[in-house]
This record gives C-alpha cells, structure tokens and sequence, in this order.
C-alpha cells in the first residue's frame, strides 16, 4: 500500500478496502490457490522471504508456520495490527513473522532475500509508471544473486473495463462480520481509461434498514506487455509468467498473469 493525500480518491481506493481488516479476511477466506503457490515458492527459493503488501498475512503467515523467515511490509496499520492478532493466534513461533510499515515504492531494510513477493494485485495500487518503477528498482536493490522476484496481478478486462457506471452490479447477500447484520451486496465499476485506473465502489446495505456503507477500491490496469516493460524500467527481467496457479503459461483467457522476475544483468 502506498499513502497520499486523504481527499484523493486514490488514496481512499488503495485504503478503505482494507481498513476492515476483519471484513477483509471473511471476504477472501476461501482464497487458497495462491497460498499454496507462493509456500511452494519458498520452499523452492528459500529464506528469508520479503513480502511486499503483507495485508493481513493471508499469505505470510502459512509461510512463517512452514518455517521460513518472513518480513512483511505494508501501510495499512488496521491490516497489520490484524497480522498480528492472527499469527499470535496461530502461533507463529517468535522471529519467524517480522511485519513493517513501509511504501513499497520506497524502503531500505539493510538485507537482501532469495524471495520477494507482492501477491494479490498488491502492485496495482501504484497508479503511475514511475511509481512502479521505483517500487521494481528498490526490489533489484533487496535481490540477493540469484534472487526471484514473483507477484499475481489481475489482466484487464475489456468487457469489465466497458462497465455500465451507473450500474449496480447485485452479489449475494452476505452477513458482515464487522456491522454483524445481513447485508445487500453491490458494486459500480468507474474506469478511466487515461489513467488505467479502475475505481470500484462496493456498496453494502444493511437489511435491518440502518445506514448503508461504502468503500472505493481503486487498481491500476497493466497490460501484460506494459508489465514487460515497467519490469525493464526498473531493473528487473522477465523469467517466467503463468495463467494459472498450478503452473500453466499465461493464455489470452487467463484472469491473472503470475510473474517470476530477475534482476536484469548490468550492460558491459
């Protein structure tokens, strides 16, 4: 997560959406397929793993019980404090689990890792090349040799970016875990086609008629061959891009593009 101005509609995308950590968790608990994959990954790169938009812990605490060394870093102090909670809970052992609050466009932890990830759309709230950039060259800076680098963005949508506006798009009732009543789901998609930015406005209306609630979440759209070169600008290379989380190459149906990146080797 990044932070700007609180009266940009930027900001309140890359925040609200996650300042119901507990919302957040319920919403995506039946999310397991990429756990997996990036456990697997460690595995494979070992420790220690730098995570990148640790949110919750979804990812890094199944990680860290695993046994590899995981450092965690986010904005969101709510989606921290909720880290915390939970590994405690699941008793991460002490040392195992570190989380920071940091900029993923900026930080300087001292170290560098086989591993770093950002999974889960976590690089699409940086909204503008340069800021991707800057986030890709601080990630070649913490590349141990050898070192990978692998995130999951979603692949835009034509038909989901053509988006009535005005539009109510109904979901299923659910129960929500923070107002703790049954809740009339929506969502109204916005896409500014100049900026790449899509602004999702999730609606949520109590059905005992008390106040309904909203939160925008805003992601940034990167075409895969955008990503190529947003990859070079900031010092990194392609190695590997899948479709699947069970390792398919990326095919042109695909919801998500799961990238594997290395530093790029310096020109002689």
């Amino acid at each position: 997560m990044i932070r700007r101005d609180d009266t940009d509609p930027l900001e309140r995308g890359s925040r609200e959406h996650y300042d119901d950590a507990a919302y957040y968790d319920h919403a995506y608990s039946r999310r397991a397929e990429d756990v997996a994959f990036y456990r697997e990954a460690a595995r494979r790169c070992g420790a220690p793993v730098l995570e990148l938009g640790v949110g919750s812990g979804r990812v890094a605490i199944p990680t860290a019980l695993d046994g590899s060394e995981v450092i965690g870093l986010d904005l969101n102090a709510a989606m921290l404090a909720r880290a915390r909670e939970t590994a405690k809970q699941r008793g991460v052992p002490r040392g195992r689990l570190s989380l920071r609050r940091g900029d993923m466009r900026r930080f300087n932890l001292g170290r560098t890792f086989p591993l770093i990830t950002a999974p889960f759309n976590a690089l699409l709230h940086l909204y503008e090349p340069d800021e991707i950039a800057a986030c890709f060259r601080c990630v070649r800076e913490h590349l141990a040799p050898g070192g990978r680098f692998i995130f999951d963005v979603r692949v835009p949508s034509p038909s989901e970016l053509a988006r009535d506006p005005d539009r109510a798009y109904v979901g299923r009732p659910i129960k929500h875990p923070t107002l703790g009543v049954r809740v009339r789901y929506t969502e109204r998609f916005r896409y500014d086609p100049l900026k790449q930015v899509q602004h999702v406005t999730i609606r949520f209306e109590p059905q005992d008629g008390s106040p309904a609630h909203e939160t925008l979440l805003t992601q940034r759209q990167i075409f895969p061959n955008e990503l190529r070169a947003l990859l070079t600008l900031g010092g990194l290379r392609l190695a590997r891009r899948l479709g699947t989380f069970t390792g398919q190459p990326l095919g042109p149906d695909d919801p998500q593009q799961i990238v594997e990146a290395v530093a790029l080797e310096p020109s002689r």
